[in-house]
């Protein structure tokens, strides 16, 4: 049943109770009048007087029944119009908290328009006055007042018309409801692509839009907190998780210069470091911070950090999906080499006691140890199905010392490791309640986004870089509506 529909069988009821009503009142009268009537002829003798009295308490114990159904009646009504006010006002509070920080729209005017179209005037009898005002509050909090008057049209039936210049005062009842709604504290860690293939336009364009994001939370930043995350080859932190973020993020995005490799897993992994997300291990669900992470990327994984032994000297570095002589990287900065070459692999030690040699007489040369080869879940020992394809069919060897694996097969392997050391730092991440958004532009693989994504619902993808900002924009309108309690 629509609300029209519903209003017009309201005032159709309405409007028969009062014609009932009206017949007993006049019948009331006409049996009053008979019986005074008869008492007037007969002399008012005993039995007269006891079938009068008799009519006179039947017609009182009606009339009083009636006035009860009517009063049900009307308070049915108010408690409709009441129930329909609150629909109202809670649809418009969680529109407004909601749209809180949006930039683009007045949240207040926002809040008062949706209220009056889920309430129309006249609606379930009321009057055709309807006041419906949303105002915003501390701390993210919005709250919705609206009121109405029904019209009490039983109880005039019952009042009669009042004297000439007197309004009756049981015309109208007035109605009211009230609604609020809160966004929740959240945190959110940006992990933007800044590598070489982002060089131009693309750039330029996710500055735009990582910025029009944060436009979004200017009014909640003083509870809520922001990291930024941007890489290439290294990782930096340009903003560690804090509150009062809004100004000086947009000034780290201003600073973002595309060079460098693609360190996906990296950036992923310190999004769970002392600069990403705080630890809410233990937190009942109902005190937990919604945590996001907002994941934006051009291309595929083509580094990795871990520790490397050259000439007896342990370096935490950046290693590259490379088939040349590539050196380390230094895995702080975006893109600063070492002075260290990545290749040969070996065992890592001085010349003088390496058992990598070549020549004739055989002479120990320098060459480079990868840790990660000796790893239990990434290294040639491993014997997952993943590790079966990728690791030791192609560097064909179980050695993780292996002297001078051929650069291609390092290449293949890199390339293979930086993807699954990225999935794998995601599902930490989701372990723990992050949910992970993804933006990919251009040529990126789809597959590995959706890999680490929260879902199919956290997945964007754009070929063109000046759509990124309405990508950015739906992100953050959808993250608002998750945190409205």
């Amino acid at each position: 049943m629509n609300c029209a529909r519903a209003s017009r069988r309201y005032r159709e009821h309405s409007s028969s109770v009062r014609c009932l009503m009206r017949l007993h009142m006049k019948r009331f009268k006409n049996i009053c009048h008979r019986n005074q009537h008869s008492s007037q002829h007969h002399g008012f003798h005993a039995l007269g007087n006891q079938r009068g009295a008799f009519m006179v308490t039947m017609a009182f114990s009606l009339l009083t029944m009636l006035g009860f159904i009517a009063l049900g009646i009307e308070v049915g009504r108010w408690y409709v119009v009441r129930a329909e006010l609150s629909k109202a006002v809670d649809a418009a509070a969680l529109v407004g908290a909601k749209n809180i920080s949006n930039p683009y729209v007045n949240a207040e005017t926002l809040m008062t328009q949706v209220g009056q179209a889920n309430f129309k005037p006249g609606l379930f009898g009321t009057d055709g006055t309807v006041q419906i005002t949303g105002t915003i509050g501390e701390q993210g909090k919005v709250y919705v007042t609206a009121s109405a008057n029904v019209l009490n049209q039983i109880a005039q039936a019952f009042a009669g018309e009042p004297p000439v210049g007197q309004e009756n005062p049981l015309t109208t009842t007035g109605v009211s409801a009230f609604g609020a709604a809160q966004q929740r504290d959240v945190e959110i860690v940006m992990v933007l692509d800044e590598s070489g293939s982002m060089a131009g336009q693309p750039i330029e364009d996710l500055k735009v839009a990582a910025k029009s994001f944060l436009d979004f939370f200017t009014q909640t930043q003083a509870n809520d907190k922001f990291a930024l995350i941007a890489f290439a080859s290294g990782v930096e932190v340009k903003f560690p998780l804090g509150p009062n973020f809004v100004q000086p993020m947009k000034a780290a995005i201003d600073s973002l210069v595309a060079s460098g490799g693609t360190n996906t897993e990296d950036a992923l992994d310190q999004a769970d470091g002392p600069y990403g997300f705080t630890d809410q291990t233990g937190v009942p669900g109902d005190e937990r911070v919604q945590q996001f992470l907002i994941f934006f990327s051009d291309g595929n994984p083509t580094a990795f950090r871990g520790m490397f032994t050259r000439n007896g000297v342990d370096y935490d570095a950046v290693g590259y999906a490379a088939d040349w002589n590539i050196r380390l990287m230094k895995p702080d900065e975006q893109f600063t080499y070492l002075n260290v070459y990545q290749y040969r692999t070996g065992d890592g030690l001085p010349k003088s006691s390496t058992s990598c040699q070549s020549g004739s007489p055989p002479k120990g040369y320098y060459n480079t140890k990868w840790w990660v080869l000796e790893d239990p879940v990434y290294g040639v020992s491993g014997y997952s199905e993943f590790l079966d394809v990728y690791y030791v069919d192609l560097l064909n060897t179980s050695d993780p010392e292996q002297c001078n694996i051929s650069k291609w097969r390092m290449k293949n392997y890199a390339e293979a490791i930086t993807k699954q050391m990225a999935i794998d730092h995601a599902a930490e991440l989701k372990a723990k309640g992050v949910k992970i958004y993804t933006i990919g532009l251009g040529n990126v693989d789809q597959e590995f986004l959706s890999a680490i994504a929260s879902g199919p619902a956290f997945e964007y993808y754009t070929p063109d870089s000046a759509e990124l900002e309405a990508l950015f924009q739906k992100i953050a309108t959808n993250i608002k509506l998750r945190l409205i309690q």
